[in-house]
């Protein structure tokens, strides 16, 4: 079966159990699963036990599950799908990480540090989130990376620079691990086990202590007086936990109705692709619509949110290279983007364009909330003339071939015929492309602070190409403490639950989500840490 027949498989198979709105109503089967409603947890019939039971079967699920089998306890992991991996799986297992020997062996780059990480992180959450988290995250961020090399079999063939968002930091460092060679996503197939998932999956088989349960998917939680004691599936069957519970089960997902209520610009991104039938490649998991979320809730768990959403545009500006182009013009290896600059409705720059890919989507989000186009349009375009196009032709061609893809791919002549054919407000074009020629002259941009990649858009023909951003997955969910234990709205841990992944990065991400590897880092540092941490609990009778 092809990639593509999968995901549309995956998203009829899912569209029964997508969850109605912020508490939503338990996803149902043939017969609905059994109302719990004043059931005391020693009346269940319990299908099976094991001392923890993970509910998610992506990255953070596998760690904390390869974690809490290495340390003597039976587990079982619930997923959802016909398939595990979630996210993870889809992404291109970058992980950030600072003080590695990677980062010498590949870059030559020994000066970097988790302290400087740290730094940097903690000035990008702009309070937001906990800080000790963030610091705990960037510290132990190279002993993430030793244990998928070490003791995962995980091969790094690189180490990118996520290009920095200069109001914050003044420095960058080559953090991003990764290997192109072997990414999670290749035509229309999974590039297999030397991937980060297919290295964290073959981990877990080596453990006769994990099951693996795939169509299982969780709908409530049993609580014991103040403890949970287990897992209900949509099925019926129930799943005692002797020593603990760790939802893994990403975040909101492609729930639009809970990102509406809880991630703004999540809900924005799956309006322009749901209903706006933006061309955007549906690099996210159908089954993820916020069931750990729902089910905590439904305990009074408390909640930790983000605006940040794991987010990139069709031209993937701002990413990460695979090019090692070392040359002072583009020092950060990003997607190729000499002169190109991204304008508002109103025809004026923005933002700094050479910043990460998290730092862009969320400025065009909010420029567009200020435009007043709220959820309904998407009013940014990138502007360049015939010398780019080459580097970034696949892209417009690809969008232009889109049904209706007229509207996402606009060329000129000249600028006044480019304002024309976008309806941008030609007097503030022409103007803009004007200042940028004399500060691409100049080599500053004393606006917004881009330090590379200048370049005139002087050379007919001229291109508009409508950003279109890809929402990959928001941030956030249920609240937790650095032991990684769910809390309730009093601040009190929700004993015997844990969380782990997105659905808690609501306490480690600001704003913006901040590159390439973020996401990843947190599954496996707060997975594995959630995974020791239910496994040294005594066991319940």
């Amino acid at each position: 079966m092809e990639r593509r027949d999968f995901l549309k498989l995956g998203c009829v198979g899912a569209s029964a159990a997508v969850v109605a709105g912020l508490a939503g109503c338990a996803p149902q089967t043939k017969s609905g699963p059994t109302e719990l409603a004043g059931t005391s947890a020693s009346d269940v019939n319990w299908t099976d036990e094991h001392d923890v039971v993970v509910v998610g079967g992506g990255g953070a699920g596998f760690c904390a599950a390869i974690e809490a089998a290495e340390a003597g306890a039976s587990v079982l992991i619930m997923e959802k799908s016909g398939i595990c991996g979630g996210d993870t799986a889809l992404s291109n297992g970058m992980i950030l990480g600072a003080g590695t020997p990677q980062q010498a062996e590949l870059e030559g780059c020994t000066d970097d540090s988790g302290e400087k990480f740290a730094e940097e992180q903690i000035a990008y959450a702009q309070g937001f989130g906990d800080e000790d988290m963030i610091r705990e995250m960037c510290m132990e961020s190279a002993a993430a990376v030793e244990w998928l090399v070490n003791d995962c079999g995980r091969v790094y063939a690189q180490v990118d620079v996520v290009a920095p968002v200069n109001a914050y930091t003044d420095e960058f460092y080559p953090r991003s691990h990764w290997d192109n060679t072997h990414t999670a996503y290749n035509g229309d197939a999974l590039d297999g086990a030397e991937t980060h998932f297919g290295c964290l999956q073959n981990k877990a088989n080596t453990y006769d202590n994990i099951t693996v349960k795939t169509n299982c998917e969780a709908v409530h939680l049993i609580q014991d007086g103040k403890e949970i004691a287990g897992v209900q599936s949509a099925d019926d069957d129930f799943f005692k936990a002797r020593k603990g519970v760790i939802l893994a089960t990403c975040s909101i997902g492609d729930n639009m109705e809970m990102a509406r209520a809880m991630n703004p610009q999540q809900y924005w991104g799956l309006y322009q692709r749901e209903v706006n039938g933006a061309p955007c490649c549906a690099f996210s998991t159908p089954s993820n619509t916020g069931d750990g979320i729902r089910m905590g809730i439904e305990l009074g768990a408390d909640l930790a949110l983000s605006e940040a959403c794991v987010m990139l545009d069709n031209i993937y500006l701002g990413g990460v290279g695979t090019g090692r182009d070392t040359s002072s013009e583009n020092p950060y290896k990003s997607q190729p983007i000499k002169g190109m600059i991204l304008v508002n409705g109103r025809g004026n720059r923005f933002v700094q364009e050479d910043a990460d890919w998290g730092y862009l989507s969320t400025m065009q989000y909010l420029e567009n909330a200020k435009m007043g186009s709220g959820s309904t349009r998407n009013d940014v375009w990138a502007i360049v003339d015939s010398n780019v196009v080459p580097e970034t032709a696949v892209n417009f061609q690809w969008m232009a071939e889109e049904e209706g893809g007229d509207q996402w791919v606009k060329t000129a002549n000249s600028i006044e015929e480019l304002a024309e054919t976008t309806e941008l407000p030609a007097r503030n074009l022409i103007k803009t492309v004007q200042e940028w020629n004399e500060y691409s002259e100049e080599g500053v941009d004393p606006d917004f602070d881009r330090k590379t990649d200048f370049g005139p858009i002087a050379t007919p023909p001229f291109y508009a190409v409508k950003m279109v951003q890809n929402p990959l997955g928001a941030c956030g969910g249920l609240r937790t403490d650095i032991e990684t234990r769910v809390l309730n709205t009093a601040g009190e841990p929700i004993e015997r639950l844990f969380a782990a992944g997105q659905i808690a990065s609501g306490m480690f991400t600001g704003p913006f989500y901040p590159g390439c590897g973020w996401a990843v880092l947190g599954t496996v540092h707060w997975g594995r840490k959630a995974g020791r941490n239910a496994a040294a609990l005594d066991a319940r009778a």
